[in-house]
């Protein structure tokens, strides 16, 4: 089985991500995306919260004996979507709140209204976390699934719903077993995990190793 814990490639991530160092994961020559073996995980350049979450989730597929890569692209989150809806990358890794806005933008202003509308509720109950989640399921393209919802907020600066990590993948290209280690991530990744993941990469400049030691600490099994 592959061992990413060994991986290591200088990669810079771009000046506008204040305060990030350079990262490292092991060279790796190209595969073309949407290669169905090898699992494309589509990352934009300059994000390194992006970059640490598809490491973390390609970090567990590859553990498990499925091939997978994390691909810097220069796009925002519209030319990632397009990219998996033309088949030509398998999994993005979103927040629940934005994807809703693309897939059902009508939807997504109905519940926008309604959660800035809540007098009294608990943002961590889970209870908007879920609802904003199935609204997404029921919005999704047929060939679209979306896996379990992380309990880690992302996209902090929209606040109009709750953006919950949620990775999206085509659903032919991954299996019950790569999905169930996808719910695997997510159940385990609070907001306070994804920032402590952060910060690492940001001062030690690596991933891979941060990213299994993590996994194995939540009682991940390879």
């Amino acid at each position: 089985m592959k061992n990413v814990g060994k991986r290591i490639l200088v990669l810079a991530l771009g000046a506008s991500v204040a305060g990030c160092s350079t990262l490292s994961q092991e060279p790796s020559p190209p595969v073309p995306l949407g290669y169905v073996d090898t699992v494309q995980i589509v990352s934009p350049n300059g994000d390194i919260e992006s970059f640490v979450l598809g490491k973390l989730y390609e970090t567990a597929l590859v553990e498990r004996g499925r091939s997978a890569s994390v691909q810097l692209i220069d796009g925002d989150l519209d030319e990632q979507l397009s990219m998996l809806r033309d088949d030509s990358t398998d999994l993005v890794i979103a927040c629940s709140g934005q994807l809703l806005e693309y897939y059902n933008p009508d939807l997504a202003s109905e519940l926008a209204v309604e959660y800035a509308n809540q007098t009294a509720f608990d943002k961590n109950s889970g209870e908007w976390r879920e609802k904003v989640y199935d609204a997404l399921q029921g919005s999704l393209p047929y060939s679209i699934v979306a896996t379990d919802p992380s309990n880690a907020i992302g996209c902090k600066d929209d606040t109009s719903l709750p953006q919950n990590i949620v990775p999206i993948y085509r659903k032919p290209n991954l299996d019950r077993g790569n999905r169930d280690t996808l719910n695997f991530v997510s159940g385990s990744l609070g907001t306070s995990d994804l920032e402590g993941l952060v910060k690492d990469a940001q001062t030690t400049g690596t991933t891979s190793e941060t990213a299994l030691d993590f996994l194995l600490s939540k009682g991940f099994s390879r």
